[in-house]
């Protein structure tokens, strides 16, 4: 006899136009999409259900039915159109589900459209159009809160479903890791966020959340292809052939009764725009190759094969328990620095490349009870390995261990409803053999050892109109027995002044213990030495910001506009200084970089955010853009905070003595103009989309580079290349496709269209125009 029944129906706006992919939800959490033609169907257990239809600018409808076994029973759903659109729910703000307008922070959220419009192969390329985001070389920055540190330690947390993915030595993300076949969005925190999300939360959070599947199967393939354009210098190019991209993605998610699977897969072979390098003799090897030859293909070449399965519990209600797996293999080639500003611009200079073949593998167990009153307890867990093989005999290899276990209770009623209470507890475990990080022992396989233990809680109250939090962790962190703790605080406010109008002011504690990187790091870079320093202190910083959020609509032009102000105050802030720090028989005299804590530093500055979109006729217009201006200076510039290291040189290290430009006293590796802009249309079957950049010049960096071209040492054409590209760079991306069928779409692609010769990072031009083809197929 039949247990279950069926809700099926269409739901429809006032115009009576069918609307696709509205969210249908029952009780048990058991939901569906519509489809195309706004249709949808639902089995349910027999009993009574209440079902919430939401669609991101509409209002919720809730509908009551009682089902009988083997009954059917059709609901057609009207659903009228809010004032504005400020209906996005996030996650990373409170850990809990909230609107994006009631949260106290800056956010931003970037939805899964634009990752598969722009044929995004590599999260780093879309972080980037995200306002207030830049990445130099792979490291994020947000609002200046974080320059250049040579791949060792990130200021902004990356989480993949509030999982840290960050390499539990250097504290650097693997970008190649991330599922960008299967993102629900990406929730972009801005300001310190260590009481939620600990160490390296200092500047921001970065929080990728994958889409669950629903009672409909999907299935998702992507394929593409491109080449990129030959260098806008002429001379730059010294091989032959054009250097080509392909690649796919695929996701495969569904459920068999209470087990939700979901598979994903990307493939990406790069032959790469950075030249073949060039040996001692000064010959460009592989100078010939074809897009088919082996060796070149592997500039980056990378796969990843992942599975999630999620058990819905029959016997208890309410309770889940699953297992992800994750295995990334690739062969990458890394540049550090350029060869020259002409003829070697696209080359490594002698010494600097490294060829990197890697492997990451990860494995997390979860299990989540919810009580149906409000209460949840949830355990995740991982084990991440990474296996970093270099060409250079300066491989690494680490496991990480992490846990964290979290109760969340909220009350709906008596005289603390609207109250949220967040308590957590976290445990780290790194353990890493490498001969990059032997610090000063010079070991070939050198052992160090990093553990983090913490405690966090967090009240979240709504009190009608205003949203308040709190929050407070404390932390202790070790590296090789050497120890520090930390205690951390955080505060905030939102009230609603009117229908579409949105106050907001925070205030946030944040801290970075030391990487084993940044301890322990020893290695060379042609004739640069990195040296380690074991006596580093952990960075600490505070911020605060005031905000506003307002809805409009102008005409069919509807979406909201954000401004914001915002202060950050950093002590101890850790930075890769140039001296001599080792000794004079070394290369260069023992001239190189060391981390060490250069005092304190300031960072000011206001963002204006905007999201929009108009339905005029059978046309929608999106937009998704925003400005950013910081200020980010050194307050201690006269601070001498290294005099030379162990062999007592007279070179004197401060803000002032290492810095190319001290006007201002603005700090190194900072763009202190950002502006962001997408803008797509979409009729019926074809859509156009146009994204723009621009990021003003770097006013600052490392005095040491000029000082070695001024004194003949090294001829980089740093000082040549700078003088001319004075006015930072203004960049355009391009899309079009089209759709049929309601399954296949074809995108042309286009980044960088005017093919323009930049670097963000001094010393490391970034990609000339690509061109590429997408073919997506989806049912």
């Amino acid at each position: 006899m039949a247990q279950s029944g069926i809700v099926k129906g269409r739901v429809i706006g006032k115009d009576s136009k069918p609307l696709p992919g509205v969210s249908v939800v029952a009780t048990n959490d058991k939901g569906t999409f519509t489809d195309f033609s706004g249709t949808y169907s639902l089995e349910l257990p027999i009993g009574n259900h209440t079902i919430t239809y939401s669609f991101i600018g509409f209002d919720k409808v809730e509908k009551s039915v009682e089902l009988g076994a083997g009954a059917v029973i059709t609901l057609e759903v009207v659903l009228t159109e809010r004032f504005v659109d400020l209906d996005v729910a996030v996650v990373s703000a409170g850990k809990f589900e909230q609107d994006l307008s009631e949260v106290t922070v800056s956010m931003d959220v970037v939805q899964p459209s634009l990752i598969e419009n722009r044929n995004t192969t590599n999260m780093e390329d879309l972080l980037q159009q995200s306002p207030g985001v830049s990445l130099v070389d792979g490291e994020p920055q947000i609002r200046s809160g974080s320059g250049y540190s040579f791949g060792a330690g990130s200021r902004v947390m990356i989480l993949v479903d509030d999982i840290p993915i960050l390499s539990g030595d250097a504290g650097r993300p693997s970008w190649g890791f991330l599922p960008i076949e299967n993102v629900q969005q990406i929730e972009v925190i801005k300001g310190a966020s260590s009481v939620l999300y600990g160490s390296a939360a200092l500047s921001g959070v970065i929080n990728l959340r994958t889409a669950y599947p629903a009672d409909t199967p999907l299935t998702k393939l992507n394929l593409f292809g491109g080449f990129y354009s030959d260098p806008q210098t002429s001379e730059g190019k010294y091989w032959d052939g054009s250097a080509a991209m392909t690649g796919f993605n695929f996701l495969h998610s569904r459920r068999f009764g209470n087990t939700d699977l979901v598979i994903g897969a990307n493939f990406v072979g790069d032959d790469s725009y950075l030249g073949p390098i060039i040996d001692s003799t000064g010959t460009a090897a592989n100078s010939a190759y074809n897009p088919f030859d082996v060796n070149r293909y592997d500039a980056d070449t990378r796969g990843r094969l992942s599975v999630s399965l999620i058990q819905h519990s029959k016997k208890i209600k309410g309770l889940d328990y699953g297992l992800s797996t994750s295995l990334l293999q690739g062969e990458s080639l890394a540049a550090l620095l350029w060869d020259n500003d002409t003829t070697g611009l696209y080359a490594a200079f002698e010494g600097s490349a490294t060829r990197t073949k890697q492997v990451i593998s990860t494995l997390d167990p979860f299990v989540e009870y919810s009580d149906g009153k409000g209460g949840r307890h949830s355990l995740r867990t991982r084990w991440q390995s990474l296996d970093n093989d270099n060409d250079n005999n300066q491989g690494n290899f680490s496991d990480v261990y992490y846990g964290e276990y979290q109760f969340q209770q909220r009350l709906d009623s008596g005289a603390l409803a609207g109250l949220t209470i967040t308590t957590g507890l976290t445990g780290t475990y790194t353990e890493s053999i490498s001969q990059l990080f032997a610090g000063t022992t010079g070991e070939d396989d050198a052992l160090n050892a990093a553990r983090n233990l913490s405690a966090y809680a967090q009240l979240d109250q709504k009190f009608g109109r205003l949203n308040a939090s709190a929050g407070v962790r404390y932390e202790y962190f070790d590296v090789n027995r050497e120890s520090s703790r930390q205690p951390v605080f955080r505060c905030g406010l939102n009230y609603q002044a009117a229908e579409a109008t949105y106050i907001r002011g925070s205030f946030g504690q944040g801290f970075r213990f030391p990487t084993i990187a940044e301890k322990f790091i020893n290695t060379a870079v042609g004739l640069l030495n990195i040296y380690p320093n074991e006596e580093l202190e952990a960075e600490k910083s505070w911020s605060a910001e005031v905000g506003v959020k307002q809805g409009f609509k102008i005409g069919a032009f509807k979406g909201f506009l954000d401004a914001a102000f915002f202060w950050q105050e950093y002590e101890n802030f850790i930075e890769f200084t140039f001296g001599q720090w080792g000794q004079s028989t070394d290369p260069i005299g023992g001239l190189g970089f060391r981390s060490l804590n250069t005092g304190s530093s300031r960072v000011t500055g206001a963002e204006v955010t905007l999201m929009g979109t108009a339905d005029i006729g059978n046309s929608t217009f999106n937009v998704f853009g925003g400005y950013t201006y910081t200020l980010p200076i050194s307050t201690t510039p006269d601070l001498i905070y290294a005099d030379g290291g162990d062999v007592g040189s007279p070179i004197e290290s401060s803000y002032q003595s290492t810095s190319s430009d001290t006007e201002n006293d603005i700090l190194k590796y900072r763009l202190q103009h950002l502006v962001r802009m997408d803008v797509e249309w979409l009729k019926n079957a074809f859509q156009i989309g146009i994204s723009t950049r621009y990021n003003s010049r770097m006013q600052n960096i490392d005095n040491a580079f000029l000082l070695l071209e001024d004194g003949g040492i090294l001829d980089w054409g740093l000082t040549r290349w700078r003088a001319e590209k004075d006015s930072g760079d203004l960049l355009f991306d391009g899309r079009v496709g089209y759709t049929f069928a309601n399954k296949h779409r074809f995108m042309l692609i286009v980044s960088n269209i005017l093919n323009r010769e930049y670097a963000i990072r001094p010393l490391s031009v970034e990609a000339p125009r690509l061109t590429t083809i997408q073919y997506t197929l989806k049912f």
